[in-house]
């Protein structure tokens, strides 16, 4: 027989997921914010839904405002309208600036500038020369300007490199450290590679006093602009409240973060009322169905979270009672056996969603941390390993601190199988430095 195209019938059963379906899903997976956002609009395309009882006076704390159906026109958040109270480095040099006297005004306007180009570290970005060209005046006038700002508050500001940053803290210091200038001029490199026994036999000097000097340096700011531009910190809800009563956990779903609607009972009577076939009619009946159908997602989700919150308390008792080195290493699979539930929906109804706990707030995803093996069978989670580098580098003796070789032992001692590598990708992890920098003299 030869091979050739045709057209053929063929039956075969397929799984697909329904529009329904797939958004029950969506809703599930959504983070607090992104969901206050879709039910903002679903309450905006929707007239029959509205918020149920005085669940409005969780979001608001101004007087309320409705439609003719009584329902809400926007959620009101106070913190969008808190008054902001930052200032710019820009503004906060320009403030000293109005102070300065007797200063020609060519210098004045050099001066601002080179506020106006400052990055964010409070570096200056034009050299010199770019800067006498632009005002069409020599060199040294552009170096009295750069003087006159580098006097300002932050110290360090106007610097045009990190050495030079530094030496300008380092004139500012109440005491003389003439070593200070030696190792931030021509030594920076090996301060940071933290080589005191090299520095002290270049410089001829004792490796305390190198110590001394790095100590200082390491008191300095780098970057003395960057507390002027601080990022927005985004507030987040924890969907779930975790607390201890009366020698119990209790699970609650924080009700700001999972908002209670209902069908609007004006609509819904003029619809049971209504004996015409009309377009109002047809129109309002499908939003019905549309709102009943969104009411029961956000109850599966708050129930499916609700749960899954439940599981994580009883399987990691012994964190909530007693703290993070007490975390045990989890699998998504485990909760979902536990519920019987697939393992993607219990990774749906953890992602993005956080707990407040008496340890803190933390992710979900934090309770399902991967684990390390020990001798008796049982097992370590990365949490409690971390937990006990902490302890043992800050018990340390600082003259013969411990090398990531050395903690590996000790946990092997503990029964914690562990390299060294995985030490120092925890230690790291930690922002704690090597033992070669953690050594004191």
């Amino acid at each position: 027989m030869r091979p050739g195209y045709g057209m053929f019938q063929q039956q075969a059963a397929k799984l697909r997921l329904t529009p329904q379906l797939r958004k029950a899903i969506t809703i599930l997976q959504l983070s607090t914010p992104e969901l206050l956002e879709v039910v903002q609009q679903e309450m905006n395309d929707n007239p029959v839904l509205e918020f149920a009882g005085n669940e409005w006076d969780a979001y608001s704390a101004s007087p309320k405002y409705h439609s003719a159906a009584g329902r809400s026109d926007y959620i009101y958040d106070p913190l969008h309208h808190a008054a902001s109270n930052e200032v710019s480095l820009e503004r906060h040099l320009k403030e000293q600036l109005g102070f300065v006297k007797k200063i020609p005004p060519s210098i004045r306007k050099m001066i601002a500038f080179m506020i106006g180009n400052l990055d964010n570290n409070g570096y200056l970005g034009p050299s010199l020369n770019e800067i006498s060209d632009v005002f069409k005046v020599d060199l040294v006038q552009a170096e009295l300007a750069l003087r006159i700002l580098q006097g300002f508050e932050p110290v360090g500001v106007g610097a045009r490199n990190l050495s030079e940053c530094l030496l300008l803290q380092v004139q500012s210091l109440s005491e003389c450290f003439p070593l200070l200038s030696i190792l931030i001029r021509n030594h920076l490199k090996d301060v940071a590679d933290y080589r005191i026994h090299k520095l002290s036999t270049k410089l001829q000097v004792t490796a305390q006093e190198i110590q001394a000097a790095i100590d200082v340096i390491k008191g300095l700011n780098p970057r003395p602009g960057a507390a002027f531009y601080t990022e927005t910190v985004p507030y987040m809800i924890p969907e779930v409240i975790i607390e201890k009563a009366d020698e119990q956990l209790v699970v609650l779903i924080h009700q700001a973060a999972s908002p209670r609607l209902a069908i609007n009972g004006y609509y819904e009577r003029m619809v049971k009322d209504s004996s015409d076939n009309n377009e109002v009619t047809k129109f309002l009946f499908g939003k019905l169905n549309s709102a009943s159908f969104f009411l029961k997602c956000l109850e599966q989700r708050r129930k499916t979270i609700f749960r899954v919150a439940q599981a994580i308390v009883e399987e990691q008792n012994d964190f909530f009672w007693k703290g993070a080195s007490h975390l045990k290493p989890m699998t998504l699979k485990r909760i979902a056996d536990k519920l019987g539930v697939h393992e993607s929906t219990v990774s749906r109804a953890t992602s993005g969603k956080y707990a407040q706990t008496p340890w803190g707030i933390f992710e979900l995803k934090h309770f399902f941390p991967s684990g390390l093996q020990m001798d008796l069978g049982d097992a370590a989670s990365s949490e409690r390993v971390k937990a006990r580098i902490k302890e043992w580098i800050h018990g340390e003796n600082h003259e013969k601190p411990y090398s990531d070789q050395k903690l590996a032992e000790l946990m092997r001692k503990e029964g914690i199988q562990i390299s060294r590598r995985t030490v120092t990708k925890y230690r790291e992890e930690l922002g704690i430095s090597s033992s070669l920098r953690r050594k004191r003299i």
